[in-house]
């Protein structure tokens, strides 16, 4: 952004500086998916467990999973 750029997004802000809100809607996108995660896998083995989910399904949710975290990370906290 040109200088002209960030004064004004600083005045409109309440003097927030760029990159504290770039990392803090960062790190609560990363919380949330780190949250989530766990959730989705307790519910997808409750499922399995219960035989109502196949071994199929478990193994490409769990694939997904991890590939969506590792995703995330490397676009939006490198």
């Amino acid at each position: 952004m040109s200088a002209a750029q960030t004064a004004a997004f600083k005045a409109a802000s309440g003097n927030i500086d760029v990159n504290v809100l770039y990392l803090s809607c960062v790190g609560f996108f990363l919380a949330v998916l780190f949250l989530w995660a766990p959730w989705a896998m307790s519910d997808v083995w409750s499922g399995w467990a219960n035989e109502k989910v196949r071994h199929t399904t478990m193994g490409r949710f769990v694939i997904r999973a991890i590939l969506l975290l590792i995703i995330s990370i490397w676009m939006f906290a490198s």
